[in-house]
């Protein structure tokens, strides 16, 4: 289930991710052959920031943000346990204060229109409470499974890797 909802999200992600890219692409074509489509622009951005925090999930489910590890290399792998506890601890604080914070930022912007598109800009402030509440969950899940003994919990980095 865990891996279908993740496969679901990176999905949504590149869609959004394409369909900014389009309208950008699209906008600028048009704007140059002196049609201006201000619309694309305001979609183009609404897309983009779904794209920003979807993805900002599925890294956050793949343990692959970046990490600068270069000081908690020299701790002992045990320190480095409690540590990646602590921090995913106060990312969860973070991210609950965002989902609260966000929810009502998106509940003051519903009557505002969203440019000339004629939507509510709720859908651009709604990408705040939503990717902040998906992230929450992840980091309480990998919080949960490290506690267990299901997944580790360190702070190793990659190591140059490129994913």
């Amino acid at each position: 289930m865990h891996d279908r909802i993740t496969r679901i999200e990176e999905g949504l992600a590149m869609a959004f991710f394409a369909t900014t890219a389009l309208l950008v692409f699209i906008g600028a074509i048009a704007r140059t052959v002196g049609f201006p489509l201000i619309w694309a622009i305001d979609i183009a951005q609404m897309s983009f920031v779904w794209a920003c925090v979807l993805g900002a999930d599925v890294a956050l489910k793949r343990n692959v943000h970046i990490e600068i590890d270069i000081l908690v290399r020299i701790f002992p792998r045990a320190l480095r346990r409690i540590l990646a506890i602590v921090f995913l601890v106060m990312i969860a604080i973070f991210l609950a204060t965002l989902v609260y914070l966000g929810t009502n930022l998106t509940l003051l912007n519903l009557e505002r229109p969203l440019g000339d598109v004629g939507i509510s800009y709720g859908f651009v402030t709604a990408a705040i409470p939503v990717g902040a509440l998906l992230m929450l969950a992840t980091a309480l899940r990998r919080l949960w499974r490290g506690l267990m003994g299901v997944e580790v919990l360190s702070l190793e980095g990659h190591d140059g890797t490129v994913l």
